[in-house]
């Protein structure tokens, strides 16, 4: 009877350490912000936007990403994605800016564009979805969402 009790007892702290280690997260997701749009020269149907993004580590080390995904919204409107597969690594409590490429086909794109090319001389709403594969701790892909506000400039940072 005492050995049954113990062994319950024993598998209720083995459940209990399981289930504290299974919430431990030993990393806070950067944070990511578009900085700056820029067309890019067109190639006959495709056209390349140039997007600025800033990324900021909020953890005390670094942060390494390997290969990232992201789609972008402007004024509402889909406009595409694209993936750059590159490593970058995010200093301790610092921050890094990238340019990224986005590749719009002019025929299906054709209403984002002329909507952007519409208010160029004022802030664009936009929707950011970033899929990194974090190479620190194993932890495979975090997804990061923004949405906000930028202006079309005439140089990425």
């Amino acid at each position: 009877m005492i050995n049954n009790i113990y062994r319950l007892l024993l598998v209720c702290m083995a459940a209990s350490v399981l289930a504290a280690c299974a919430s431990f997260n030993p990393i806070e997701k950067p944070r990511v912000a578009i900085t700056n749009l820029n067309m890019a020269p067109g190639n006959g149907f495709q056209q390349k936007l140039l997007v600025g993004l800033q990324l900021d580590n909020p953890n005390s080390f670094a942060v390494n990403l390997g290969r990232l995904r992201y789609t972008l919204e402007l004024q509402g409107q889909s406009l595409a994605g694209g993936s750059l597969n590159e490593a970058i690594s995010l200093p301790a409590n610092g921050q890094t800016q990238l340019v990224v490429p986005v590749e719009v086909n002019l025929l299906s794109g054709i209403g984002v564009l002329s909507k952007i090319l519409g208010n160029l001389q004022s802030d664009l709403d936009y929707k950011l979805s970033l899929t990194a594969a974090v190479t620190n701790f194993g932890l495979g892909d975090i997804t990061i969402n923004k949405v906000g506000k930028v202006g079309m400039g005439t140089s990425a940072p």
